[in-house]
């Protein structure tokens, strides 16, 4: 299973950097970020819809996008609709589509996905996957289950967790190894007007981070992760009292806290102990694609870029609990890290001009892939783990689930 990124770290003094002194680890070119909107719209174009429904596209199996080579690859199960071939035939300049025929459509591999769910769930022998989620070329589903004596005393081996999956699923399966995700549940003295990427002092003790600010029938509230606490009073890391919870999805991971004054519609960027309070300002929402550039930002690492999503639709225990539709982003750059613990909450953004304008794309839920050393970007001082991949919730679902406006 995954594990929740809950800390309860005792910080060391934060070092102030120079005035106008910023990091931003994984900087990409920014020609790359301008194609990749150019994808990104054409993807929009294509499927209409959020990821979280894409399912409901009669023969769409799903697709990929490639910001440095600027193409975009989709895959059809069946005959694809004349407006999308449309589409496809007229792409922008500096833009190449693709359309290749899957043997499942994406309805299929999630109806799929949530049999494994469901045994796993159950405890049904051999069930020992943590994550599935369907190929993003329509071939099937990905596996992810953590090595060791899980079954009977006795580890079972990629092939085994593979063709039991397949089994129980009815379609092809691929099992990878990993460490199980683990939730990120810890800047640090935010106030009115509150902005994401914070430091939130959690109701049950401990640390998490602010996301996105919104209005929701003309309230003012703050998105963070359910894990980190879905009852009671936040505060910033100093002590101030930033609002109570007023709503909650466990199956999102997503939680409002009714603020006590108004969201900036900024976040803080830069690394966690950034003494200027650098921030930036979000742009609306997006939707995710596999192969997309993101940026994530906790309290307790800081902002981390040139992240690729990797997965999408994925289903994911989270220390005991499913949730489902998650995305993975994983790092582009093995010297730094993705995701701290203490991360939890925080926004997951993307450029959207190919310049500092970002837009929301994801909370972070949890940490995944393999642990990694922590480096000096990090509050050592907390004693944290640190992740290569992150775990994040789309934006759109939990937009239309609370009916909000992000600020």
């Amino acid at each position: 299973m995954l594990g929740l990124l809950a800390t309860v770290p005792v910080h060391a003094a934060a070092a102030s950097l120079a005035p106008g002194a910023q990091r931003t680890v994984g900087v990409v070119d920014p020609e790359v970020l301008r194609r990749q909107v150019v994808l990104d719209r054409l993807a929009d174009a294509i499927t209409a819809v959020p990821e979280h429904q894409r399912a409901t596209i009669p023969g769409y199996a799903g697709h990929t996008v490639d910001p440095q080579q600027g193409r975009l690859t989709l895959y059809w199960h069946g005959d694809v609709p004349e407006r999308i071939t449309d589409l496809l035939m007229h792409t922008p300049p500096g833009i190449a589509a693709t359309v290749r025929q899957a043997p499942y459509t994406l309805r299929q591999l999630r109806e799929a996905r949530d049999r494994l769910v469901a045994a796993a769930v159950r405890g049904d022998a051999g069930a020992v996957w943590n994550s599935a989620g369907p190929a993003a070329d329509g071939t099937g589903l990905v596996v992810d289950y953590t090595p060791g004596p899980v079954h009977r005393n006795r580890a079972l081996t990629r092939e085994q967790v593979a063709a039991r999956a397949a089994e129980l699923a009815g379609v092809p399966v691929v099992a990878t190894p990993a460490t199980a995700p683990t939730a990120t549940a810890t800047r640090h003295s935010d106030a009115n007007p509150w902005s994401g990427g914070a430091e939130l002092a959690v109701p049950g003790g401990g640390f998490c981070t602010s996301g996105f600010g919104a209005w929701r029938d003309r309230k003012a509230v703050m998105i963070t992760a359910h894990h980190c606490g879905a009852s009671g009073t936040y505060k910033t890391g100093t002590g101030t009292e930033i609002g109570a919870v007023s709503d909650s999805d466990s199956g999102l991971d997503a939680a409002l806290i009714t603020l006590k004054g108004s969201p900036s519609g900024k976040f803080y960027d830069g690394m966690w102990n950034n003494g200027t309070g650098y921030v930036k300002r979000a742009f609306g929402a997006g939707r995710n694609n596999v192969g997309d550039l993101v940026c994530d930002n906790g309290a307790m690492s800081g902002v981390h870029c040139g992240l690729k999503i990797t997965k999408t639709d994925v289903a994911t225990s989270v220390q005991g609990a499913w949730r489902s539709d998650l995305d993975y982003a994983t790092r582009t750059d093995d010297s730094t890290i993705t995701v701290a613990q203490g991360d939890s909450g925080g926004p997951v953004i993307a450029s959207v001009t190919g310049g500092e304008d970002m837009q929301a794309r994801g909370i972070i839920s949890a940490g995944g892939g393999n642990t990694v050393a922590c480096n000096s970007g990090v509050d050592t001082a907390a004693r944290v783990t640190c992740w290569d991949t992150v775990v994040f919730v789309p934006i759109a679902p939990i937009i239309s689930k609370f009916g909000l406006s992000l600020a």
